[in-house]
C-alpha cells in the first residue's frame, strides 16, 4: 500500500520499542570493561530548518552534511576512510539522502550506488549491516545507540554474518525532524 508516492509501506521503519545501552568511559580507563575497545575520533551536530519548503533542495539533508564535515575533520579522516556506516533510514529514500550527504555517493546518484550493490555487505562501502531502522524497528530514543552497537561489533569483528571483512573505521549517523538535526560519530577500533 501506498503511504507517499512512491513509498509504500515497507520503505517506512516501524516505530517501535526497544533499548539500547553503551559504556562510555576515557580510553585508558577502558581496560576495566573490555579488552577491545573502540574509541570515538570525531563527533560532529548539526541543525537546519525543520520546514522541507524552506530548504533550498528538499533532498538534500544540510544538517547530515555539515554533521559529517565536522566529524570527518575532528577524526582527521575523510568519506573514503569510513568501511562500515549505518546511517538513519527511517524510510528508504532518507537512507539514500544520507549516504549522498555524508559523501559516499556523489549527489543525486544515491540511488544508482545503492542499487549497485555498493552500499551492500561485500560491496564498497557496507552500508546499515544491521539491515536497518527498517529491519529492526526505530525505537527513537535508542536508535542512535543501537546503531553505535552495530559498528562497536563490526570493529571488533563480533558482527557475525554481517561481519565487514577488515573493518577499522566506522560511521553512525542519526537524525530527527526530518532531517533538522543529525549527529555523525566516527569510531576506529584499538
Amino acid at each position: 500500500s501506498i503511504v507517499a508516492e512512491p513509498l509504500r509501506l515497507l520503505h517506512c521503519s516501524p516505530v517501535s520499542d526497544g533499548g539500547a545501552a553503551v559504556i562510555l568511559c576515557p580510553l585508558d580507563q577502558a581496560s576495566k570493561y573490555t579488552d577491545k575497545p573502540v574509541k570515538i575520533i570525531g563527533s560532529g551536530l548539526a541543525s537546519g530548518t525543520l520546514t522541507l519548503a524552506d530548504r533550498t533542495d528538499p533532498a538534500f539533508l544540510d544538517s547530515v552534511h555539515k554533521s559529517g564535515e565536522r566529524a570527518y575533520k575532528m577524526a582527521g579522516v575523510g568519506p573514503g576512510d569510513i568501511q562500515v556506516a549505518e546511517v538513519h533510514d527511517c524510510f528508504a529514500i532518507a537512507e539514500i539522502c544520507c549516504i549522498e550527504a555524508l559523501g559516499f555517493a556523489d549527489r543525486g546518484h544515491g540511488a544508482k550506488t545503492t542499487r549497485s550493490g555498493e552500499t551492500e555487505l561485500g560491496g564498497r562501502l557496507p552500508v546499515n549491516t544491521s539491515g536497518g531502522l527498517k529491519a529492526k524497528g526505530h525505537p527513537v530514543g535508542a536508535t542512535g545507540i543501537a546503531q553505535t552497537i552495530e559498528i562497536f561489533e563490526q570493529l571488533r569483528g563480533e558482527a557475525g554474518d554481517r561481519q565487514v571483512d577488515g573493518a577499522r573505521t566506522g560511521l553512525a549517523q542519526n537524525m530527527g525532524g526530518s532531517g533538522a538535526s543529525s549527529v555523525v560519530h566516527i569510531f576506529q577500533g584499538v
